[in-house]
């Protein structure tokens, strides 16, 4: 009987494989506007790439973050949005109210299976220029944290 309950808790758990980080990221999503995005389009820039949707307060409270980020790092750096479960007209509407100047899209199960998962909102990667994960953060992280892990990620070598 223990046998056969490990033999379904590591069957389920290879089911739920995490992305570690030595897999290279790579995705497409589609934008608010309905155009299909490929990360392969971004080589050579580190990548943040946010889930978020528009009713969670710590999601608002670091979008001001990411775009000042954005602007700040525009050359090296590529910060994707993407909103998880929200009708696109709603998206649109409130990226227009708040400024938002990088890429916005729509998460998908297949995009957040291959992040191992999403358990809450937000949840920021940092995918360095090598296309592997940097950093993982779940939940409200101040500026000067995706900073520093945006510095580190761009020391990098790839």
């Amino acid at each position: 009987m223990i046998n056969r309950i490990l033999f379904a808790l590591l069957f389920v758990l290879n089911c739920n494989k995490v992305n570690t980080k030595e897999e290279k990221i790579y995705f497409e999503f589609k934008t608010v506007h309905g155009n299909l995005v490929k990360t392969s389009n971004f080589d050579g820039k580190v990548l943040v790439v946010d889930f978020w949707a528009t009713w969670c307060p710590p999601c608002l409270k670091e979008i001001p973050h990411f775009i000042e980020l954005q602007e700040k790092y525009k050359n090296e750096v590529k910060f994707i949005g993407l909103n998880v479960n929200e009708e696109p007209d709603k998206v649109i509407e409130f990226a227009k109210s708040m400024g938002i100047n990088y890429t916005i899209g729509y998460s998908d199960e297949k995009i957040e299976n291959l992040f191992g998962g999403i358990t809450g909102l937000p949840t920021t990667f940092i995918i360095g220029k090598d296309r592997r994960i940097k950093s993982k953060a779940v939940g409200y992280r101040p500026k000067e944290w995706f900073e520093q892990q945006i510095i580190n990620a761009l020391k990098e070598n790839h």
